[in-house]
């Protein structure tokens, strides 16, 4: 299924990362449009979509030398309200309904971090189409390659305007 551009389904996805002291890091990936494959849909297995954007992510982590990350409920929890938060304003974005960031929520799932990142996006349909898109973008990539991160979350879910919103959140402690 395609859907239409007026909506931002192949559109820009956004990251924001915050790395101790080095302050706010921003960039944009803009995916090329691929065949659709199956769409994920709010009855998905919320932990099948995280571990298979996990696997992708350390294989990506693995390619680099760098050591994988683990699932970490908190963060888990975390990335999963806020892409049902995304999904039910239907727009992405990093700030929740109170104007917090991923720091705070994390914080919230009773995670004390040291640092984290977290990266969303809007419109891919798959791990394999949100990956592409952020390892092609060059602050997404700087995330998800980060040595300093241990733990992760990814989680997906689709709004009524049938846009797939992403959440990774990175984090240590």
């Amino acid at each position: 299924m395609r859907f239409p551009r007026s909506f931002g389904a192949y559109g820009v996805t956004v990251v924001l990362g915050l790395f101790g002291a080095s302050g706010f890091v921003r960039a944009c990936a803009t995916p090329a449009p691929a065949p659709a494959p199956a769409p994920v849909t709010a009855t998905n297995d919320v932990m099948k979509v995280a571990n298979a954007c996990t696997t992708l992510v350390n294989q990506q982590r693995a390619a680099a030398g760098i050591k994988a990350v683990a699932l970490e409920v908190r963060v888990q929890n975390a990335a999963h309200k806020h892409s049902n938060y995304q999904a039910s304003i239907r727009t992405m974005t990093h700030k929740s309904a109170n104007g917090t960031d991923a720091g705070v929520r994390i914080k919230a799932e009773g995670y004390g971090w040291r640092t984290w990142a977290e990266n969303v996006a809007a419109g891919q349909v798959d791990c394999t189409q949100v990956m592409s898109a952020w390892m092609n973008s060059a602050g997404h990539k700087k995330n998800i390659l980060n040595p300093a991160m241990v733990h992760i979350g990814v989680a997906a879910a689709k709004g009524s305007n049938g846009v797939v919103y992403w959440t990774m959140d990175l984090a240590a402690p």
